[in-house]
C-alpha cells in the first residue's frame, strides 16, 4: 500500500456483513455502516424486512442461521462480520445455529467479527440459555485465522417492555429474578452502537480504542 489514495481504496471497498440485521442490534450496527458510507451485506430470514436498507444501499441476503452453505455464501469477500444467535428455543438449537455459524466463518475465511455473547459467558453451564453464547464463543475462539471480539452485553433493557401491559392490567412489574437482584442493563441501541464501532476499528487500527470498552472481551 504505498499512497493515501490506495488505503482510502481498502478502506471504501471493505465489506461487511449483519447478520440478523433486522434485529434491534443488528438494524443498528447496520444503519450506521450505511450512514458512514461502508458497504454492507445484511443478512436475515425475510427479504422483506431488509429492504429498508437496501434502500440505503446496502446487499440483501436471505439465509437461515442453521444453514452453514448459506451462511458461508453471505460472507465470501467479506473483510468482517457482526455475528449473533437468534433468540434461543433449546439448547439444541443453539449448539446447531453455533455450529453453522463458525462453520461457515472457518470455510468463508472471514478475518474479523464482533460476535452478540451475554453478561455471564464466561461461565460455562448453569446459566440455561447464557450457555449456548458461552459454547459459540469456544467454538469461534477455535478458528484459526480469525480475529473475534466476544461482545458480552448486559441485560437488555427492552426485554421489560413485555410488562407493560402485566404493569398497566395489575400494576405490578412481575418476573423470574429475585426482587432485590442487582442486574446490569443495556439499551440495545447502545450494544449497537458500541459493535458498529468495534467493526471499523477492529480492522483499522489507528481508529482503535486505547481497550475493549465494558465487557467485552478481545481475542
Amino acid at each position: 500500500m504505498n499512497s493515501l489514495k490506495d488505503k482510502v481504496a481498502v478502506a471504501t471497498d471493505v465489506m461487511y456483513v449483519i447478520l440478523g440485521a433486522s434485529g434491534n442490534t443488528g438494524s443498528i450496527i447496520a444503519d450506521s455502516l450505511l450512514s458512514k458510507g461502508k458497504k454492507a451485506r445484511v443478512v436475515g430470514r425475510d427479504a422483506g424486512r431488509l429492504q429498508h436498507f437496501v434502500r440505503k444501499g446496502a446487499e440483501a441476503f436471505t439465509a437461515n442461521v442453521s444453514d452453514a452453505d448459506e451462511l458461508s455464501k453471505a460472507f465470501s469477500g467479506a473483510r468482517a462480520a457482526y455475528l449473533m444467535l437468534p433468540p434461543a428455543k433449546s439448547r439444541e438449537d443453539q449448539e446447531r445455529d453455533s455450529d453453522a455459524i463458525a462453520k461457515a466463518v472457518k470455510e468463508s475465511g472471514l478475518r474479523y467479527a464482533v460476535h452478540l455473547s451475554s453478561y455471564g459467558a464466561q461461565v460455562p453451564e448453569g446459566t440455561g440459555p447464557v450457555a449456548g453464547l458461552h459454547s459459540s464463543e469456544q467454538k469461534l475462539n477455535a478458528i484459526s485465522g480469525l480475529n473475534v471480539l466476544h461482545l458480552r452485553a448486559a441485560y437488555f433493557m427492552e426485554n421489560n417492555l413485555a410488562a407493560i401491559g402485566m404493569i398497566r392490567g395489575m400494576g405490578v412489574f412481575g418476573n423470574a429474578l429475585l426482587p432485590d437482584l442487582k442486574l446490569p442493563m443495556a439499551a440495545t441501541r447502545d450494544v449497537g452502537d458500541y459493535a458498529a464501532q468495534r467493526l471499523w476499528t477492529w480492522i483499522f487500527p489507528a481508529n482503535k480504542p486505547a481497550n475493549c470498552l465494558g465487557s467485552a472481551t478481545c481475542r
